[in-house]
């Protein structure tokens, strides 16, 4: 493990340490789940721009465009009849 020393504003150190007495941890436990949940929540940040830049990506391509009109063509249309009705309980 790793030593690290930082310097906090009094007020924060103090309410870190409230804090992480309320919750029965030391406040090194509680500034390591800070930066636990902090490299998350940028993690999240970083995947959700990802989706992001694709979907616009894909909304700009006209070559995906094309494909999306070609495989939703037939989606609205009806089905042939199907004698047999399968899916029905007899």
């Amino acid at each position: 493990m790793t030593t690290l020393s930082i310097n906090l504003p009094d007020q924060l150190a103090k309410a870190s340490q409230i804090v992480a007495g309320s919750m029965g941890i030391s406040r090194s436990e509680f500034i390591r789940l800070a930066v636990v949940h902090e490299l998350k929540a940028y993690q999240a940040r970083i995947e959700e721009k990802a989706v992001v830049d694709s979907m616009l990506a894909m909304k700009l391509s006209k070559a995906y465009q094309k494909e999306i009109e070609q495989l939703m063509g037939d989606v609205g249309s009806d089905l042939p009849d199907d004698k047999d009705a399968w899916w029905k309980k007899k």
